[in-house]
């Protein structure tokens, strides 16, 4: 089955600017904070963490539909395995977010920020919540997204006057929407659960090898698809309360970015298919930062102790620009002489099988 360049170019795009994108939040004074919030933010921000929410969806619907092929004509015993693997990552995800949660909430001395809607928290959340659609129709998944994309508002609206409050509803808020301005699950779950429905396009695509067929399915089910969806978007991302479409963390801004990514990928992604750029060619270092990306997020923050708050718009571009060729020069030696053993992603992978296969071991015993 043919492996699409784009969603590891995509995704390691992504976290380049979730990387870079933390050392000007971290580094810069705070007399020149402004260049962030006015500039680097508004066109950037929207794409790091969406798009990989987007991409972390289409990844896994490819790779349920896989798995899925896989134990249809099995017993029912593997695809229970696969489930059980499935959850576990959830869960291991789930526990690393709430210790890296940890550490932010001692650093900014407010014990809420525990459950926080940061990228990890907010992925991991997202897989739990999808595994019980992954088998319903794609028609479905879609009409979920859009009805969370709009109840979000309502509920946001509702809650509000209870925020900060102990009571039933206080708590609710806090679980929803703490902090207001992050990754919100509501809204990235429907971001993630349509990237299952474009994984599951994907998937079919893969499994037609004549040329013509590929290429009909490509245009009536994704180009088709994708390309009006992703206008809608951008359209009421920039109407809805206009001009906030332009302010990072807000609403308008979310649904905007969501349709500027569909649209940047699926640019990315004809490229490839029609072959306009090589996909033989090796694109290493946005792969590299695809295929750590998971150990770079965590690994990145160490660099937050470097120039705390202490360079100005102009001298924080020479740390900046130095540490491009650096990084992925490391990562590149990661990639030689460590491989997998340096990629969290595939540690929590293969943790999870481990998981797995020991209650399956007790349970075959028990039979």
């Amino acid at each position: 089955m043919k492996r699409f360049k784009s969603i590891d170019t995509f995704r390691g795009i992504c976290m380049f600017l979730m990387v870079y994108g933390h050392l000007f939040d971290w580094w810069l004074t705070t007399e020149d904070y402004w260049f962030l919030n006015d500039f680097l933010r508004p066109f950037l921000g929207p794409i790091a963490v969406t798009g990989f929410v987007f991409i972390s969806g289409i990844s896994t619907g490819l790779s349920y539909r896989k798995n899925y092929l896989k134990a249809k004509n099995s017993n029912g015993n593997l695809m229970k395995n696969i489930r059980n693997i499935y959850f576990f990552r959830a869960l291991l995800l789930l526990g690393i977010a709430l210790i890296y949660n940890f550490t932010i909430a001692i650093r900014l001395n407010d014990l809420t920020f525990i459950w926080a809607w940061l990228v990890l928290q907010t992925l991991s959340i997202s897989l739990i919540m999808a595994y019980p659609f992954l088998k319903t129709s794609r028609i479905i998944r879609i009409c979920l997204s859009i009805i969370l994309l709009v109840s979000n508002q309502f509920i946001l609206w509702w809650l509000s006057p209870y925020q900060g409050q102990i009571n039933f509803f206080g708590v609710l808020f806090h679980l929803l929407f703490n902090p207001v301005e992050h990754y919100i699950i509501l809204p990235f779950f429907s971001i993630f659960l349509i990237g299952t429905v474009v994984g599951d396009i994907f998937f079919e695509y893969n499994l037609l090898n004549n040329q013509k067929e590929r290429s009909t399915l490509f245009k009536n089910k994704f180009l088709i698809f994708v390309i009006p969806f992703g206008a809608v978007l951008i359209l009421i991302g920039i109407l809805y309360n206009f001009p906030n479409f332009f302010i990072f963390g807000t609403y308008s801004s979310l649904i905007y970015g969501f349709g500027v990514i569909i649209f940047l990928f699926s640019i990315l992604i004809t490229l490839e298919e029609y072959e306009v750029f090589k996909t033989k060619r090796s694109y290493r270092y946005l792969y590299y930062f695809s295929y750590y990306s998971f150990t770079i997020y965590l690994a990145h923050n160490l660099l937050y102790f470097l120039f705390i708050r202490q360079l100005n718009v102009l001298i924080i571009w020479l740390p900046v620009l130095l540490l491009v060729p650096l990084l992925g020069l490391l990562l590149r030696i990661m990639y030689k002489y460590l491989g997998v053993k340096a990629s969290l992603k595939v540690g929590i992978t293969v943790l999870s099988y481990l998981m797995a296969k020991k209650i399956e071991t007790k349970r075959s015993s028990k039979n």
